[in-house]
C-alpha cells in the first residue's frame, strides 16, 4: 500500500475518510491524493479566463474546493505524509476509477452516509460503484475513528476466499496491529456441516502472520443479517470486513440487499477486498 486515493466532496463523512486515511498513510508510509470532483453549468476546461467571470457562483465554488483540498493536502504533510490534490471538473464516478487505474493506487478511502439509513447514500452511489468496479481494496468510512482498530471481524461463507485476498486482510490487520475474527452465520436455508467450515477457516487461519491474531467463530442464526448483528452486540469489533465478485455481486455470502443493509446500518467502517 504505497498510493491511497480519496475521494472527497468535503461532507462530514468524507472529512472522517480523509482524517483516517492520513493516519493509514502515515502508518503505511505511503502517499495520498485528495480527489474532487466539481460539476459546473458549462464546459469550463473549453471555457475561455473571460467567460469565466460570467459565472462567479460557479468561481466561487471552485475556489473554495481548492482551498479545501490545498488545507487536506497541508494537513497530511503537518502527518509527514507526501500528499497531492487533483480537482476535475464535470466527470462522472468512473473518474474515480481512471485516478485508480491511471495513476496506480493501491487503495482508496472514501466515506459514506451509510448510519443515515438511506440506500443511495451508502453503497448506492459512488460506494457501491467502487465495491463493485475497483480492482483495488475499498475502505468505507462513516463515522469519524476515534480510537485504534484492534479487532476486525472477516464475514464469509469461506467456500471461494482466495489466499491473495486473505493475505491482503492479513497484511492490513498486521499494519494496524490488529486482531481478525473469520465469522461464518450458518442459516437454516444455507445449514453447513460445521466440520466442512472449521476446515476451511483453519485453512486459511494457517496464514495469519502473528500467532494467536486470528480467531473463527461459527454462529447459527435465521438470517446473516441477524448473525452478524448478535456477534456485533456481543463482541467489540472496530472494522467488518467483506471479500466482493465485483459486478456479478457484492458478496459470496450476501445479497446485496442484505448487504445494504448491514452497511446502512452499522456505523463500523467496511473494507471491501476483491477475490
Amino acid at each position: 500500500m504505497k498510493k491511497i486515493l480519496i475521494p472527497t466532496d468535503f461532507s462530514e463523512c468524507a472529512n472522517a475518510a480523509s482524517e483516517y486515511a492520513i493516519q493509514l498513510a502515515k502508518l503505511a508510509k505511503a502517499e495520498v491524493n485528495f480527489l474532487h470532483l466539481q460539476s459546473t453549468p458549462v464546459d469550463w476546461i473549453k471555457l475561455s479566463k473571460e467567460k469565466e467571470e460570467h459565472y462567479p457562483e460557479t468561481l466561487h465554488a471552485i475556489g473554495r474546493a481548492k482551498s479545501k483540498l490545498n488545507r487536506w493536502v497541508k494537513k497530511a504533510e503537518m502527518n509527514n505524509v507526501k500528499a497531492e490534490s487533483s480537482l476535475v471538473f464535470d466527470a462522472g464516478k468512473e473518474e474515480i476509477l481512471r485516478h485508480l487505474n491511471d495513476r496506480q493506487h493501491e487503495f482508496l478511502v472514501m466515506g459514506s452516509n451509510g448510519i443515515k439509513g438511506i440506500k443511495e447514500q451508502v453503497i448506492g452511489s459512488n460506494a457501491q460503484q467502487m465495491i463493485r468496479n475497483a480492482k483495488v481494496p475499498v475502505l468505507i468510512i462513516k463515522t469519524p475513528v476515534l480510537s485504534p482498530i484492534k479487532n476486525i471481524l472477516f464475514v464469509s461463507d469461506f467456500i471461494d476466499v482466495s489466499k491473495k485476498s486473505f493475505h491482503t486482510l492479513t497484511h492490513f490487520a498486521d499494519l494496524l496491529k490488529a486482531n481478525i475474527d473469520l465469522l461464518f452465520v450458518n442459516t437454516p436455508k444455507k445449514f453447513r456441516e460445521t466440520k466442512e467450515t472449521s476446515e476451511n477457516m483453519d485453512e486459511l487461519m494457517a496464514h495469519c502472520s502473528r500467532g494467536g491474531t486470528c480467531t473463527r467463530n461459527v454462529i447459527n442464526a435465521a438470517s446473516v443479517e441477524n448473525g452478524i448483528k448478535d456477534f456485533l452486540i456481543k463482541n467489540n469489533m472496530d472494522m467488518i470486513v467483506i471479500c466482493t465478485h465485483g459486478k456479478s455481486g457484492l458478496y459470496q455470502l450476501l445479497s446485496p440487499s442484505i448487504a445494504e443493509k448491514i452497511a446502512n446500518h452499522i456505523s463500523l467502517p467496511l473494507l471491501s477486498i476483491k477475490l
